[in-house]
């Protein structure tokens, strides 16, 4: 009887035992994704479980993700890891509620791209990300057009700007009406689109929004690259090459008048190519490299990162699952191809995934090429959001004032931005 007592004792504390094990080994990820992205998360979770054992509960909203992280905060209810943009690190760093990352101590870390990781560096120099997406912006043109009326793929801004103007005047669609533009451009200021878009010309005339020095960040647009690329892309408002309403167009406004026949000029993102497949047609677009500008060929680089959350008790099965997700495994089901799916993972970040092998078309090969080639990220400042609504502001006061003084104009804004960098100094010591 009395070893029955004991048997059964026994019993229930390895239940016990057992049972907040299963309980430590449940993760939380919370991932600002679309409902359209939502299976293939579910996908990866489920793989990753598979081979682990590790539960996961997953929650995604491309809404008002920013608002329910932030109760969250408050609540001391946060996840344990959450699947963000990689421009959300600095806001999230200065929130509190990341941790730093040792990439050491993340399996399969060797195997990011170099250039993937610099996304992942906050303004010290530290890591508090592990990328698992990348993309960077590439030209999808009307192949068609260009062809009917004998141009060139455009190579420069020359190129581009004779190109636009074709496309703008010379019929290209062969309707009989001017109804046609050419360059697609989102200008507004609403979460800082102008500056978005304006970074791969201030880029391609050799500028940069910033400067280091002193260990420090010092603003850096009021110079002549700065100048070169607002005139360039003035230009072509001022001499009607680019679609109406452009000035306060979010890329959600700018999409439909591409896709519409309106445009034959997109600078965009990879996420775009399915939409763009279905209208106008995948047999009358091409995607190409962005042109080279005085500075040379630049393109914006953005993706996804994935963060540890402050205050988890699970960080190793955190780490295993950021493991999970960057290993070619985790890649590939991120990237969903032939799912009918928004993928989680755009261009993979491991190096030892062949983008061709499983996209099948050349047009993502070419986002990897200049993401690999030419691809730069915003300047890792403690907060870039506020950085890219102050030059948003001052971008679109330019763009949409053809006798603006421009360099007057970015010195206002080097003003500006000075300012917010002091701020942020301040906060930070």
């Amino acid at each position: 009887m009395r070893r029955t007592i004991k048997a059964s004792l026994a019993a229930g504390v390895a239940l016990l035992i057992m049972g907040s094990q299963a309980l430590a080994e449940t993760i939380k990820v919370w991932s600002r994704q679309t409902d359209e992205s939502a299976v293939i998360l579910k996908n990866l979770t489920d793989a990753f479980t598979a081979k682990t054992g590790i539960q996961v509960e997953t929650y995604n909203t491309g809404m008002d993700f920013e608002q329910r992280l932030a109760r969250a905060a408050a609540g001391r209810d946060l996840p344990d890891i959450v699947v963000n943009d990689d421009s959300a690190l600095g806001q999230m760093l200065k929130m509190g509620i990341i941790q730093q990352i040792d990439p050491a101590k993340i399996e399969g870390s060797d195997q990011v791209v170099p250039a993937a990781w610099e996304s992942a560096k906050g303004a010290d120099g530290k890591f508090y990300a592990v990328p698992v997406s990348a993309q960077a912006f590439a030209l999808f043109v009307r192949k068609d057009w260009r062809e009917k009326l004998g141009l060139p793929q455009p190579k420069t801004w020359d190129d581009l700007r004779k190109l636009a103007e074709a496309f703008t005047k010379n019929d290209p669609d062969g309707n009989g009406k001017a109804d046609t533009f050419g360059m697609t451009i989102p200008a507004s200021t609403v979460r800082g689109y102008a500056s978005w878009f304006m970074s791969n010309f201030i880029w391609e005339a050799g500028g940069d929004y910033l400067k280091q020095e002193n260990g420090g960040f010092k603003p850096d647009l009021a110079n002549k690259a700065g100048a070169d690329a607002l005139g360039f892309v003035r230009s072509l408002f001022c001499e009607g090459l680019v679609q109406p309403g452009a000035i306060n167009a979010t890329t959600g406004d700018a999409l439909p008048t591409f896709r519409s026949g309106q445009t034959g000029i997109f600078l965009t993102g990879p996420y775009h190519i399915a939409q763009l497949d279905e209208q106008p047609g995948k047999n009358v677009i091409e995607v190409l490299p962005p042109p080279a500008g005085p500075g040379g060929v630049a393109a914006l680089a953005e993706g996804t990162s994935a963060y540890i959350m402050a205050g988890t008790k699970h960080r190793e099965a955190a780490e295993k699952f950021i493991s999970f997700f960057i290993s070619p495994q985790g890649q590939e089901i991120g990237m969903a191809e032939g799912s009918g799916h928004t993928p989680l993972v755009r261009l993979p970040i491991n190096k030892n995934v062949d983008v061709n092998a499983i996209r099948k078309d050349p047009r993502w090969e070419t986002f990897k090429e200049v993401f690999d080639k030419h691809s730069h990220y915003v300047p890792p400042v403690p907060n870039w959001t506020p950085i890219r609504m102050a030059t948003a502001e001052g971008f679109n006061k330019i763009l949409s004032n053809c006798n603006a003084d421009i360099p007057a104009e970015l010195k206002k804004i080097d003003e500006t931005v000075a300012a917010e960098l002091t701020k942020q100094k301040a906060l930070a010591e």
